[in-house]
């Protein structure tokens, strides 16, 4: 018989790392361990000075930092981000960056989660695109990592997509948000046209004005969707939906697809980069499922629903699709490869 004792450090564990959690957006959101990373062997005191912090506070800071294993000290108090953690926590250009979702955490999702027992007694959600604009951007920095990854990596790597990629193509990104993936693509494939649909008008607007900044208006445009399809010309050889297909409301599910098939080239590709939901009470609880596990209850109070094997790939097949294949990305991803049948 499991025992009271037995099972207690699960819950201390939990909030060991909600706290962890708090610590390491305040470490990204104070500038920490860029400094840190930029100089090592900085003290505590040095640290604050140099941010003009508090520096008892940033004492302890950097103590628990360390002995969480966030960073490194000795006991002169000389101070360096411990190895690997400067892609995840000090540098924002990497694929790796971890910063923006971190903060999303901690300004938006715990909000979120308080308020779930209200929630759960009137159903009522308030969708991504009811959140403002500023979570709109918040959205975007704590995806720009993906986003480079999915450009740089993984769509190269397609079977029969990469060579059409460098050779120039026209993409349809559904969902696009504030444009970071558009413009990852179109930094990376600079022969190609870019598109990007949303029902986020606050976004749309700092897609615009991201795409301005880059100087990429003459090869990405963006559009707001409607209601009941996509306000845009095919044919496009790639569509693509990068962490978008389960926060689209399931009842609209059909009808987006759809309007991917009306647009997709013959021979275009659709690439589905999501969260797959387990299928079986077993699989809750298998490893590699912990990523859709939490994102779908942390979401409730968005609305979102992370649809099942099973129900991607009827909804594919109902929209004229066949899948060619499925693959584990990262931690918790799935990438489907499709095309029309």
């Amino acid at each position: 018989m499991t025992t009271p004792r037995e099972q207690f450090p699960k819950v201390v564990e939990s909030i060991k790392g909600f706290r962890a959690t708090y610590l390491l957006a305040a470490g990204v959101k104070l500038g920490l361990f860029e400094k840190i990373a930029a100089s090592p062997g900085i003290t505590a005191d040095q640290l604050a000075a140099a941010l003009n912090l508090h520096a008892p506070y940033v004492l302890t800071w950097c103590r628990t930092a360390h002995a969480l294993g966030f960073l490194e000290g000795d006991e002169a108090g000389r101070l360096r981000v411990a190895p690997g953690f400067e892609p995840i926590l000090a540098e924002p250009a990497s694929p790796w960056y971890y910063g923006g979702a971190l903060g999303l955490t901690v300004d938006y999702e715990a909000d979120d989660l308080a308020r779930l027992p209200e929630i759960f007694g009137s159903g009522q959600a308030v969708p991504f695109q009811a959140r403002g604009r500023e979570f709109s951007e918040q959205v975007g920095a704590a995806t720009a990592g993906l986003h480079t990854l999915v450009a740089k990596k993984i769509l190269p790597e397609v079977p029969g997509l990469g060579e059409r990629l460098h050779r120039g193509l026209r993409a349809l990104d559904v969902g696009c948000g504030c444009g970071g993936f558009l413009l990852a693509l179109a930094g990376q494939f600079p022969g190609g046209r870019y598109t990007g649909v949303d029902v986020d008008q606050r976004a749309l607007a700092s897609a615009r004005k991201a795409i301005k900044a880059a100087g990429a208006a003459r090869r990405v445009k963006v559009t707001a969707a409607a209601a009941d399809g996509f306000p845009v010309k095919g044919p496009f050889d790639l569509v693509t939906l990068v962490q978008v297909f389960h926060e689209i409301r399931p009842d609209a599910r059909p009808m987006v697809l759809g309007e991917c098939r009306r647009l997709i080239a013959a021979d275009g590709w659709l690439v589905i980069l999501d969260e797959t939901y387990p299928s079986t009470w077993a699989d809750l609880r298998r490893p590699e499922n912990a990523r859709p596990m939490l994102t779908a209850f942390s979401e409730l109070a968005m609305g979102n629903v992370i649809p099942t094997r099973e129900e991607q790939e009827a909804l594919l097949a109902g929209a004229g699709f066949a899948l060619q294949s499925r693959a584990a990305v990262g931690d918790g991803f799935t990438l489907l490869t499709v095309q029309p049948k």
